[in-house]
């Protein structure tokens, strides 16, 4: 193989990987935008009456959350299989956002912790790294600490119900 052949094959690879990116990119702007739409209508459990309306703001996020699992089942598609890792700090951030969200909703309604395994299910992704695009511990865990961040600004407000 000539190094010119080599250059172009090279040059191809790359634009491939890019193509991925690429693709992942948009997939994850729009995990995002539900993402900030969720955390909009959660925020208001601070807001005055927020209090009452947690079971309807529960309902609506849990309507989001239809949404995230079509975006997480295109994401899936965009890379192959057993690259899972190298393309995961495309989409670290917002994971650990929507598992946050997740944890906060199933805090509103039941006082619970989310498992790992329930927050999987909510995203629409496995628990299992061997089955697939799954949750990462540290990205539940990351999730989960965010909660509790979020937990404190619920203690610290006076409403009924939150100690």
């Amino acid at each position: 193989m000539s190094v010119s052949a080599m250059f172009v094959a090279l040059q191809g690879a790359l634009t491939a990987d890019q193509d991925i990116r690429e693709e992942i990119r948009k997939v994850v702007q729009a995990l995002e935008q539900t993402a900030r739409e969720m955390l909009t209508l959660l925020q208001g459990v601070h807001q005055g009456n927020g209090f009452q309306d947690i079971p309807k703001k529960c309902q609506k996020a849990r309507e989001h959350f239809g949404t995230v699992r079509t975006q997480m089942e295109s994401l899936k598609t965009k890379f192959p299989a057993d690259q899972y890792y190298r393309f995961h700090e495309h989409w670290r951030f917002v994971l650990q956002r929507l598992v946050f969200l997740a944890a906060f909703v199933v805090y509103l309604e039941t006082e619970t912790l989310v498992t790992r395994e329930a927050a999987a299910e909510i995203l629409g992704i496995e628990a299992d790294r061997e089955r697939g695009f799954h949750l990462d511990i540290e990205d539940y865990l990351s999730g989960v600490l965010t909660l509790a961040s979020e937990l404190v600004i619920c203690a610290s407000s006076p409403r009924p119900g939150w100690q």
